[in-house]
């Protein structure tokens, strides 16, 4: 289905001057920036003043599919406001399920694709208080970092990751070895915990944004590894940083599990959000 959408190919010097198709219809944009692609899938909609950014979980490295992954691009059909997909680079650097955002060695890619996003909605006339990231799983993990980056944003995110290293070894192991061959993994934990950790993260930049938490208490590993440090952690920053809302949204579904809530549940979650932008 990809395929069925105008690719645009552009560096990232020629950004700010990069100007987007007249149709409404989704597009493809790649930026290229000192040897890696930072790809996007992007619908604008020029009656809207809101956007909403899509970050991608896991994918089945070991299958046909090959990144860029968009998940949820689908859903472009369920939104009239603008929307943008980001992928993560860093699954280009081996046969991995999940990237996080992480990056190689001393670039981290999340940093860079909040700097083009900024550019993108400022080139859209959208403005951080007007556009909602969310994500689930490790797309949820990102979502909660790209909030803290992009200020004054809202972050919708179910079942995420808060701490990466705390997930599966095998998942974390496979990134960590392919985004950073010559260090351990507790030499990486220990050098890049900023990358790794929300909390650490937003200790890091002294702040915290707006946060929707959606968990599903069925899924005992998310609550025990990824929202209960989570809490704790938060207990444990400055208090001045809490000028925004967390809220926590609990649900039970022995079913699903750790996979997010169906599609109309999601998109009722995420318009309501939406209404409050």
């Amino acid at each position: 289905m990809l395929n069925n959408y105008e690719n645009y190919r552009i560096n990232y010097y020629m950004l700010k001057n990069f100007r987007f198709p007249q149709s409404e219809a989704p597009f493809l944009l790649t930026v290229m920036k000192e040897n890696v692609k930072f790809e996007f899938l992007i619908r604008l909609k020029q009656e809207s003043e809101k956007a909403i950014v899509f970050g991608s979980g896991a994918y089945d490295a070991t299958s046909d599919l090959e990144p860029p992954i968009f998940q949820r691009h689908k859903w472009v059909k369920h939104f009239k406001e603008n929307l943008i997909y980001y992928n993560d680079p860093t699954l280009y650097h081996g046969q991995i399920n999940m990237g996080w955002g992480f990056g190689f060695e001393d670039r981290f890619y999340l940093e860079e694709i909040a700097d083009i996003l900024g550019i993108l909605l400022d080139k859209a006339s959208i403005k951080r208080t007007k556009t909602l990231f969310y994500g689930s799983s490790a797309g949820g993990y990102m979502s909660l970092i790209l909030g803290g980056l992009l200020k004054d944003s809202k972050v919708l995110v179910n079942n995420p990751q808060t701490i990466v290293w705390n997930y599966y070894d095998r998942h974390v192991n496979a990134m960590f070895s392919s985004a950073h061959p010559t260090l351990t993994r507790d030499e990486i934990i220990e050098r890049y915990a900023y990358r790794l950790s929300s909390i650490e993260f937003y200790r890091k930049i002294n702040y915290i944004p707006e946060v929707i938490y959606l968990q599903n208490v069925a899924s005992e590993r998310d609550l025990t590894h990824h929202l209960n440090p989570f809490i704790t952690g938060l207990e444990q920053l400055d208090e001045h940083l809490f000028t925004n809302n967390i809220t926590i949204r609990l649900y039970s579904d022995k079913k699903s599990g750790h996979s997010p809530l169906n599609l109309e549940k999601t998109v009722a979650n995420i318009n309501e959000v939406v209404q409050t932008l």
